[in-house]
């Protein structure tokens, strides 16, 4: 499906880390951070390493699951399918295509939203409505005059960070592949990865992947000397860890209670 870059306005697929006319990041792809399973293989591991109630859950990795109230994803032919079958037993399609990263992405991101679910609606007891404070509300253009500064404010940011650095991963230029990392470029022959001067101003039409493909023809950049685990300047390297609770950081368990109303917190009429 195509969708249209919030910056730049041209239509792009959904799949894409950036979009490749100006660069700018796909606010509706949240790739996942090191560590974070890639495979529906490595999903799978994750999940039994950690006991995940997958099954408690209603989640079926590797599984075309037909029943009703389930959340799965697996491979059909080259494509891979991440979907959500309601109550009524219909079934909404959340991605179908080739990109297993993503596919798996997205639905590691629901398996993590629908635990947090859970672990509110089963919180022990109930929480008050927080008492609201006697105070003179802001006048109308404060508030207006506050958003507009921020929303000015972020739109800078922005812009500035897409002036001043390329996607960090793979591209091919005239048959050439190319690296960015944190604006730093490298070139692949014979001898391997080696740094060399940025081939052209605009590289973002030539962009391929953040992910190294093992049907490439050349070795995985990870590999070489020249990599360093702690670039994070990838926008497609970005995702909210800092909102993720201890149970997904760790190796120990999931912190959940064997008592825990597990289709409480789900909402099966949804799409997703």
């Amino acid at each position: 499906m195509q969708i249209k870059c919030e910056y730049c306005s041209n239509l792009f697929e959904d799949d894409l880390t950036v979009c490749p006319h100006c660069g700018a990041p796909n606010s509706h792809t949240k790739r996942a951070a090191d560590g974070v399973p890639h495979t529906i293989d490595e999903l799978k591991e994750y999940c039994r390493l950690r006991n995940v109630p997958l099954e408690k859950m209603h989640f079926h990795i590797g599984e075309n699951y037909k029943g009703a109230k389930a959340y799965g994803i697996y491979k059909d032919g080259s494509n891979f399918v991440v979907y959500k079958n309601k109550a009524d037993g219909s079934r909404a399609v959340r991605y179908s295509g080739t990109d297993e990263a993503y596919a798996v992405n997205e639905i590691f991101q629901k398996l993590r939203t629908e635990f947090n679910n859970h672990e509110e609606a089963n919180l022990p007891g109930s929480r008050p409505p927080a008492k609201r404070k006697n105070h003179q509300p802001w006048p109308k253009w404060k508030k207006i005059l506050l958003v507009v500064g921020i929303a000015f404010f972020v739109l800078f940011c922005i812009v500035f960070y897409l002036m001043s650095t390329d996607a960090s991963g793979y591209y091919n230029y005239n048959g050439q592949h190319y690296y960015n990392q944190s604006n730093s470029w490298y070139r692949y022959d014979d001898s391997g990865w080696l740094p060399t001067d940025k081939p052209l101003e605009d590289m973002a039409e030539y962009y391929e992947s953040y992910y190294y493909d093992y049907d490439y023809d050349f070795d995985d950049f990870s590999d070489s000397v020249w990599y360093d685990e702690d670039d994070d300047s990838s926008w497609s390297s970005w995702s909210d860890d800092n909102d993720w609770s201890s149970s997904w950081d760790d190796d120990d368990d999931w912190d959940y209670d064997d008592d825990w109303d597990w289709d409480s917190g789900s909402d099966w009429d949804s799409d997703w």
